[in-house]
């Protein structure tokens, strides 16, 4: 869960410097500063939709944690129930 969490951050923050750092065709000093707010506002955006799934699967993943427990408390409930008879 590590590796793929540091994978998506390292990818965000090499798209963020890429969309940030890279040259236009015809850089003039008020074009540049428009594209460069353009390139903030679009990196933005990408960064809540990664957070957004990025929340969607941490929640689709705590559901399939609780669900796991609870198909293991039975089985462990189960099991000791027969040992003790």
């Amino acid at each position: 869960m590590r590796f793929i969490l540091g994978l998506l951050i390292g990818i965000g923050i090499g798209f963020a410097a890429s969309v940030l750092l890279a040259p236009g065709k015809d850089e003039t000093a008020g074009g540049a500063d428009e594209r460069r707010a353009n390139g903030a506002s679009g990196a933005r955006s990408a960064f809540s939709g990664l957070r957004e799934q990025f929340d969607e699967a941490m929640g689709e993943a705590k559901k399939a944690q609780r669900e796991a427990e609870e198909k293991m408390t039975k089985r462990y409930r189960q099991i000791v129930g027969r040992s003790d008879k």
